[in-house]
C-alpha cells in the first residue's frame, strides 16, 4: 500500500505542476482530482500516513483559484498549514518540507512576501533536518534576500 500510496501523491502532484504550466489545466485538475478522491479513502484506514498528502493536494487544487476566488484561498492557506502540521506531527519531514515550499510558492504568487519568507525559510529547515543538503543549497541561491537560519546555513 506505501508504495502505491507515494506513487499516486507524486503523480497527484505532478499533475497539479501541470495544470498551473500548462494550458490544458482541465485535463491536470482532473487527474488530480482523481487523487484526492483515492486519498480520502486511504485516510480512513490509516490518517497517520495520509492525511498530510490529503491535505497537500486539496490546498494544491484550491491554489489554482486562489488569485480569483477569496475561498479558495483561504481554502489554499489552511490546508498548506493544516499539511504542514500534520506531516510534522507523523514524522514525514519529507512531506513537511515539500509542503512549505508550496505553501511558499503559493505566497509568493498571491504577493504575500512576508509569508513567503517565512514559509520558504520553514521549508530550507525541513529539508536540511531531512537532510537534504542540495536541495537546502538550491533554495539559497534562489533566494538570496532570504536570512535563513544560521543554525541551518552551511
Amino acid at each position: 500500500m506505501y508504495s502505491i500510496n507515494l506513487q499516486a501523491f507524486y503523480d497527484g502532484m505532478s499533475s497539479y505542476a501541470l495544470a498551473k504550466t500548462t494550458t490544458d489545466i482541465k485535463k491536470w485538475r482532473k487527474r488530480g482530482r482523481k487523487t484526492i478522491k483515492k486519498f480520502v479513502r486511504w485516510m480512513k484506514d490509516c490518517p497517520s500516513n495520509n492525511a498530510h498528502k490529503f491535505l497537500l493536494l486539496k490546498a494544491e487544487d484550491a491554489s489554482l483559484f486562489a488569485a480569483k476566488s477569496k475561498k479558495k484561498k483561504e481554502i489554499a492557506e489552511q490546508s498548506y498549514n493544516a499539511a504542514i502540521v500534520t506531516a510534522t506531527d507523523s514524522g514525514f519531514v519529507n512531506i513537511a518540507a515539500i509542503a512549505s515550499e508550496r505553501a511558499a510558492d503559493f505566497y509568493n504568487n498571491i504577493g504575500q512576501d512576508d509569508q513567503f519568507s517565512k514559509c520558504i525559510a520553514q521549508a530550507y529547515q525541513f529539508y536540511f533536518k531531512w537532510g537534504a543538503y542540495g536541495k537546502c543549497e538550491c533554495i539559497a541561491k534562489k533566494y538570496p534576500g532570504i536570512a535563513f537560519n544560521a543554525q541551518y546555513a552551511q
